[in-house]
């Protein structure tokens, strides 16, 4: 890859996230264009921890064969179980512990193919992979997203020459800012929409947070009881109620939203749940288990 090309790519990813393009956006357009530069890629990836009650991150996943695409893969917990036992498998792992930025196997020269990634870009085909990993200063830090994971492979004869791994090596950070950005856009989103609701989250993040300001909406006050709750917790460990009650509130919310009402506010204080629903000119009737 040239300067020319390198400077040209370098300005559109940023452009790209500067105006507000989608992690999957960024990844399809980035990965196109450094193909287009005569950078034989085949796979990419790009994985970033995240702020999420369900889900611990999301991986961008592309492939040449499906150039106008990109996979979207949202991740659980990898703290514990089989999801543990994978990450710490991986050169992703490897890098955090040893301090490093970079792992590369060649693998049509016989390289080791010591981690499950590579061994699985080994039987797709591939004949070069290449690891990276951007650490966040600690300012930059937010929960557990503290850096950018990436991997990009090759199924080209000779691999990838020394030129297109510096290129990989120099562009990856314009991408993976942009990408960071896209993704504390969402996060704060989710954050929003899922601690005020979804109609108050996009409220705040539209902009309409001045106080004092009030608005008159339809709304139903709904209350609920969990019958025996009481004795439930008087016998119970605190390692079964909260999974019984986080089951609870999403049976009893899942049917009021059903119906089409908008949550708007909530507060929670065993064995009740309250809840303030916008749903105007509709009568919702909720019987307590």
């Amino acid at each position: 890859m040239n300067e020319t090309a390198f400077s040209e790519l370098a300005a559109w990813v940023t452009e790209a996230g500067l105006i507000g393009r989608s992690e999957s956006e960024l990844m399809v357009g980035f990965c196109r264009r450094v193909a287009d530069a005569g950078v034989p890629l085949a796979r990419a990836i790009v994985i970033l921890d995240t702020l999420h009650p369900i889900y611990e991150g999301r991986a961008f996943r592309w492939r040449a064969d499906l150039a106008d695409e990109s996979e979207v893969i949202d991740y659980g917990r990898t703290n514990e179980g089989e999801a543990a036992e994978s990450w710490r498998r991986s050169p992703f792992y490897h890098l955090l512990q040893s301090g490093g930025t970079l792992l590369r196997r060649r693998l049509a020269a016989g390289e080791p193919v010591d981690f499950s990634s590579v061994a699985q870009a080994r039987d797709e085909g591939m004949t070069d992979y290449l690891a990276l990993i951007r650490r966040f200063a600690a300012e930059g830090v937010i929960g557990e997203m503290d850096c950018v994971y990436s991997s990009w492979a090759t199924d080209a004869a000779d691999g990838f020459n020394d030129g297109a791994v510096l290129a990989l090596q120099r562009l990856a950070p314009f991408l993976k800012l942009a990408v960071k950005s896209a993704a504390l856009a969402r996060m704060a989103e989710t954050l929003a929409q899922t601690y005020l609701g979804r109609d108050a989250g996009r409220r705040v993040m539209s902009g309409r947070i001045v106080r004092g300001v009030a608005e008159k909406i339809g709304a139903v006050l709904w209350y609920s009881d969990l019958h025996g709750y009481t004795e439930i917790s008087d016998n119970s460990p605190p390692e079964q109620i909260i999974p019984l009650l986080n089951d609870y509130a999403e049976a009893v919310v899942s049917a009021v939203l059903f119906q089409g009402p908008e949550k708007i506010a909530r507060a929670s204080w065993p064995p009740c749940l309250n809840g303030c629903l916008r749903s105007p000119g509709r009568t919702l009737r909720l019987s307590a288990p």
